[in-house]
């Protein structure tokens, strides 16, 4: 037997979709310096300053006072992890708050240092174009880490956190007790 809640807003959706898309696309098949690149990287920068204010004046679990990652919170969900124990929140976890502070930080140096490459102050520069890369590949480990925690979560614990992000409801698992 299921339960549905609404947890995530279309805005929500939307962001973590399409940016989702955009960094996997610069990431795989578009090239660095191509107008393709830079438009996709734009829209990026564009869709976490949205983001970022939506964290503020969006409902409940989409603002950062919500998920923001705290040491007691960490600690405790790091114990329950330990212990074998996959508890339901409200929205995101302790981890998952902190990836997604991750995620989002690692987006904008990646957005940022591709910007300052086409800049005259630091047009052909190496060391530029060299922490664009590092902040990329930073960023795509972050994402493998997310999709294997995602789907590890989502098959042991409570929600199937896939279907959640693409429905904005939650599908709680409940045991029959017969």
């Amino acid at each position: 037997m299921q339960s549905q809640q609404r947890i995530w807003d279309p805005l929500i959706r939307l962001f973590h979709w399409s940016v989702a898309a955009g960094f996997l696309l610069n990431f795989t098949l578009t090239e660095e310096g191509e107008t393709l690149h830079e438009w996709i990287g734009y829209y990026i920068l564009a869709a976490l300053l949205v983001r970022v204010c939506w964290g503020f004046i969006g409902p409940r679990n989409a603002r950062f006072s919500d998920f923001f990652p705290r040491k007691p919170g960490l600690k405790s969900h790091l114990r329950e992890l330990a212990q074998g124990q996959i508890k339901q929140h409200a929205g995101h976890t302790p981890l998952g708050g902190l990836m997604v502070m991750l995620l989002m930080a690692g987006l904008l140096l990646v957005g940022l240092s591709g910007w300052l490459t086409t800049t005259d102050m630091f047009w052909g520069e190496d060391w530029v174009e060299d922490v664009h890369e590092f902040f990329a590949n930073l960023t795509l480990l972050l994402v493998l880490v997310h999709v294997a925690a995602v789907t590890l979560f989502s098959v042991l614990g409570p929600a199937n956190l896939v279907r959640q992000m693409l429905t904005g409801r939650r599908c709680t698992r409940k045991l029959n007790k017969n």
